[in-house]
C-alpha cells in the first residue's frame, strides 16, 4: 500500500489516491481493506492522513518506486495478479 501510495502521487502531481482507487489498484475487494491499511501505515507513523479532508495523505519516509522502461512508475500489482489471497 504505502508504494502503492507513493507511485499513485509520483505518477499524478502529488495527487493521493481515493479509497477506491487504493482499492482497485491492489486488487482489493472494497474500500475497508484499503481504510485498514492505511490506518496501520499511520498507526506506524509512515503515513499522515489529514482530517476532513479527501485525497489528503503526506508520506513521512521515503519510498523507492521503481519504473518501467518508459519512466512509468510500477507501483502496484494486485493481489490476484501472483496468486496471493485478498484481505
Amino acid at each position: 500500500m504505502l508504494r502503492y501510495v507513493a507511485g499513485y502521487q509520483r505518477a499524478h502531481g502529488g495527487v493521493s489516491p481515493s479509497l477506491d482507487e487504493c482499492a482497485a489498484g491492489l486488487g482489493l475487494n472494497g474500500k475497508s481493506g484499503a481504510s485498514r491499511m492505511l490506518a496501520l501505515l499511520e498507526d506506524r507513523g509512515l503515513i499522515r492522513r489529514l482530517p476532513n479532508r479527501a485525497r489528503a495523505i503526506e508520506l513521512l519516509v521515503d519510498v523507492s518506486i521503481p519504473t518501467a522502461p518508459d519512466d512509468a512508475p510500477l507501483h502496484a500489482v494486485p493481489l490476484a495478479a501472483i496468486g496471493a489471497p485478498s484481505i
